[in-house]
């Protein structure tokens, strides 16, 4: 076994085991209704996934750089969402911040002009027909209902275009999952907060969605840490500029390495 091998799976089994201990410990103050001493607890996870990806940036080099970049923008809004509990517009910010890196990886796995061709307009149209609604619907909080909206559409762009990009390998699994467990947390913190439309669950249900919250969102900053490749680990195997294709060197596949 590798001394890189061997410190991945050092890093792993750190990874799990200090994750599965802030997972159990946020479940038991839940359940203790302590949610004031929760917070910071739950706060934890997303720094501990960002010192995760740092341990490995070198390796991982411009992907892991992205992966780093988007879960400090998600650390800088789970201070404003979960420890200030305050200036939802300003996390809101952040959390889309960090989709559009997400978009950019994405479009970055595809290496096709065709492809950002199509699909980023139409992505912008949609961002913008939807944020135009936000405004006209919901003039007192227009700021907070067009970031919500902008940000939530991003999301499930970005986790569609992921789960296409599954079948080319391992990462592009861990990349695909994550981001539909995070939509899958987002879906729950509307319900959450669906009595500010006249949706109400009942107080069994306002807490079987607090803990589906975190259910969903520790894991999916984990697999969205680990979906960082080294640069040289080319799992999909030539397919990371649409397909493999044989070129004139003996009839040979060869990997587009970009």
């Amino acid at each position: 076994m590798s001394s890189s091998t061997q410190k991945i799976r050092w890093l792993h089994a750190a990874l799990g085991v200090c994750a599965l201990t802030i997972f159990a410990a946020s479940m038991v103050l839940n359940a203790m209704r302590e949610y004031d001493i929760v917070r910071p607890v739950e706060f934890c996870i997303v720094p501990l996934c960002a010192v995760y990806a740092l341990s490995r940036l070198k390796e991982c080099g411009r992907d892991g750089a992205l992966v780093l970049a988007a879960l400090f923008c998600t650390i800088c809004a789970d201070v404003f969402m979960i420890l200030l509990e305050d200036f939802y517009p300003l996390s809101l910010a952040f959390f889309s911040a960090a989709q559009l890196i997400y978009c950019a990886r994405i479009h970055i796995f595809r290496n096709s002009t065709k492809y950002s061709a199509i699909l980023l307009p139409v992505r912008a149209v949609c961002s913008a027909a939807i944020c135009a609604a936000g405004a006209v619907l919901f003039p007192d909080d227009a700021a907070l209902v067009c970031l919500a909206g902008f940000y939530f559409l991003n999301l499930l762009f970005n986790a569609g275009e992921a789960l296409a990009l599954a079948p080319r390998g391992k990462r592009y699994i861990l990349f695909a999952a994550g981001l539909i467990l995070f939509a899958g947390c987002d879906i729950c913190v509307g319900l959450n907060a669906g009595y500010t439309v006249g949706l109400y669950i009942g107080s069994a249900g306002l807490y079987a969605v607090n803990l589906l919250i975190w259910i969903f969102y520790m894991p999916s900053q984990i697999l969205l840490a680990m979906s960082a490749t080294k640069k040289e680990d080319r799992t999909d195997c030539g397919r990371i500029n649409k397909d493999c294709r044989r070129a004139d060197c003996g009839g040979k596949e060869y990997d587009e390495r970009g």
